[in-house]
């Protein structure tokens, strides 16, 4: 039987159609492509504007803290982008040389090790930050388009030499994952409404609202249960998380005590002090101190994870309000101080 001439007619139209249109798409990403290739600065510039916006508009700390050789991760970032940045503008206004590109696939190629291992990092801890993956996009982008000035070899080299690198130099914030122990509880035992208070000492804007923070609890405190949860995101803040476990272990549940210790942590924090400095100058203040760094970590087995797994924390300050089936977040210091103040109204 033969087919009518008229569906045949359709039918080539159709492919016809299709064939313009994947042509046409293909010609606006080839479009796209040349244009980031004549600017490829762009992209670095976005790697750095993501990553200062990312700083100034946080009414938090960010989940995800490190330092690479003992430079904070935002700082040595831009300083990584800054670098790509002023390369790829010589090179498109003073020095179009290919050696300088090759250099920059050099560089970049580098760079994509040391993305990797961050990846891994986020990936291993389930915590994964915004500013983080739309800077790396940029630069895998950036990567994608300069990759073809070098040898495939001699990208893999570099690749597993940034690896290495940042292997050996990153410093990551990692959550410990330590048996059961009875975790520090204030206020009132009987109370059926729990407040979480998750901070970190070395973060800002924990210390900027602690003060109002206590106040609010030493308000409600027999009306609710009250629970401290240290998340060490910064160096050194597990070591000081660890200290406030050293004093509850000689103090036990007295919630003025717990006040004061965090006061003074926090201001210990901002002048970096170790961990022995910080106990001394807790029994300076007559506070006493039972070290035992193996019953603190227990604590951490308990609870610890457990709660930042349950209420989702991926920043800090973070308060959640726990009554009946009901658990209920806030984050950032406004959010925060609303919810205590409706909490203490009668």
């Amino acid at each position: 039987m033969n087919v009518p001439d008229t569906i045949i007619t359709s039918r080539r139209s159709s492919l016809l159609c299709v064939r313009l249109f994947a042509e046409r798409n293909e010609m606006n990403a080839s479009r796209l492509v040349s244009g980031l290739q004549n600017r490829l600065w762009i992209l670095p510039a976005l790697c750095i504007l993501t990553i200062i916006i990312g700083q100034l508009c946080a009414a938090k700390c960010a989940f995800i803290q490190g330092d690479i050789l003992g430079i904070d991760l935002n700082v040595f970032g831009i300083l990584f982008y800054s670098l790509l940045l002023v390369l790829l503008l010589v090179h498109g206004k003073f020095y179009p040389e290919d050696r300088l590109m090759k250099a920059i696939a050099a560089v970049a190629s580098a760079g994509v090790g040391a993305e990797l291992i961050l990846i891994k990092f986020q990936v291993e801890n389930s915590v994964y930050c915004p500013k983080c993956l739309i800077s790396g996009f940029f630069f895998l982008v950036l990567f994608s388009l300069v990759a073809r000035h070098l040898k495939k070899w001699v990208i893999i080299l570099l690749i597993a030499a940034g690896l290495l690198f940042a292997s050996f130099t990153f410093n990551g914030s990692i959550i410990p994952s330590y048996a059961a122990e009875p975790y520090p509880q204030f206020g009132s035992d009987k109370a059926r409404v729990e407040v979480i208070v998750y901070s970190d000492y070395f973060c800002p804007h924990c210390r900027k609202i602690d003060e109002q923070v206590n106040a609010g609890l030493v308000k409600l405190r027999d009306r609710v249960r009250i629970r401290f949860i240290d998340v060490p995101l910064h160096p050194g803040s597990l070591e000081y998380a660890e200290v406030f476990l050293y004093v509850w272990f000689v103090s036990g549940n007295n919630l003025e005590t717990a006040v004061r210790v965090r006061e003074l942590l926090f201001d210990a924090a901002v002048k970096k002090t170790d961990q022995a400095g910080v106990i001394a100058l807790l029994k300076s203040k007559g506070i006493a101190v039972k070290s035992d760094r193996e019953k603190a970590r227990s604590v951490f087995r308990g609870l610890y994870n457990e709660s930042l797994k349950t209420d989702k924390v991926n920043a800090t300050p973070a308060v959640v309000i726990v009554r009946g089936g009901e658990r209920k977040k806030y984050v950032g210091g406004k959010d925060i101080l609303k919810a205590l103040e409706e909490l203490s109204s009668p």
